[in-house]
């Protein structure tokens, strides 16, 4: 008899699909949903490998079927009785076969409810067809009711919604108020992901910041380099005012793009290099300091 089968997601440990084909009543009921919980605790917290090969564990008169889909991270585990073991060795396969077919719905977040019910009833079907290991009372079901946490995914509740939408606000303001890019492009892919749960229409301009966003910050590293490129070459040759005047602009574009203390620190190095005069031997430090500043301009904008 097959009991239950279950998908988990192998690197988060996290229940993606639980499906149960027996219909059990009163106290064995209560044992077997204990016996599950268990089950599913053991499962999460145990390291299971990577290999393709199907394993077994041994509890009472019931067997554990593991094996692990590598191409969706998951582990498929199902849950029957000892006497069924050659039935179920053969149909692990078929399943397996299934969810590659359906691998969207473990890798993405972004599917219908129909890829599901397509999922759902093809893997229904497969069961149904080896009615041996199948209970009576799920046959009479025909395609029977679905249990599963991907398909709960579909409509968001009620109190979910309202926590998103206050979410979003949230951010929104924030957004507005931020004018370091990087973290706006922080709070902006925040965003996308929860208009993307709401279904919200917003998610097409959220994108369409992001993308300024990305191209600015892309821009800004590409002028940082080539001002920094320029003060060193004029340093290097002795000429201080076009090295002040690379350099300054060198700390503008640092503006809105690194903490406050960072942009200020080069704004006063290019001070010094327009006041030479005043003190050579803090000019002399600079000059070597800048001389040496790294060309990874990933550095200047932690």
């Amino acid at each position: 008899m097959l009991y239950s089968l279950l998908i988990y997601h192998t690197e988060r440990n996290k229940l993606l699909y639980d499906k149960n084909f027996q219909d059990i009543t009163g106290n064995k009921m209560e044992l077997f949903g204990d016996f599950l919980s268990a089950l599913k605790s053991f499962i999460s917290e145990m390291n299971l490998s990577k290999s393709k090969d199907l394993r077994t564990i041994e509890l009472g008169n019931n067997f554990v079927f593991i094996t692990h889909v590598p191409e969706t991270i998951t582990d498929l585990v199902i849950v029957a009785d000892k006497d069924d073991y050659k039935i179920i060795y053969k149909l692990v396969p078929k399943i397996v076969t299934i969810i590659l077919n359906h691998k969207e719905l473990f890798i993405e977040s972004d599917y219908t409810s129909i890829q599901f019910k397509t999922f759902d009833q093809q893997l229904t079907n497969l069961i149904l067809s080896n009615k041996k290991i199948i209970d009576e009372s799920f046959l009479k079901r025909k395609s029977g009711i679905s249990e599963s946490i991907l398909d709960q995914k579909g409509e968001i509740s009620i109190q979910l919604r309202k926590k998103l939408i206050e979410e979003k606000e949230f951010f929104y303001l924030r957004f507005k108020k931020v004018e370091n890019l990087q973290d706006k492009l922080i709070i902006i892919k925040k965003l996308i992901e929860i208009s993307k749960e709401l279904k919200d229409e917003s998610i097409i301009e959220y994108q369409k910041d992001a993308k300024a966003l990305m191209d600015e910050i892309k821009d800004r590293k590409l002028k940082l380099r080539y001002f920094l490129n320029k003060t060193k070459a004029s340093l290097k040759v002795g000429d201080y005012k076009d090295a002040y005047i690379n350099f300054y602009s060198f700390s503008s574009k640092l503006k809105n793009i690194t903490k406050p203390h960072i942009q200020k620190k080069y704004q006063n190095f290019a001070k010094i290099l327009m006041n030479k005069d005043k003190s050579k031997f803090e000019f002399s430090q600079i000059v070597s300091e800048i001389l040496i500043m790294p060309d990874n301009i990933n550095q200047y904008i932690l």
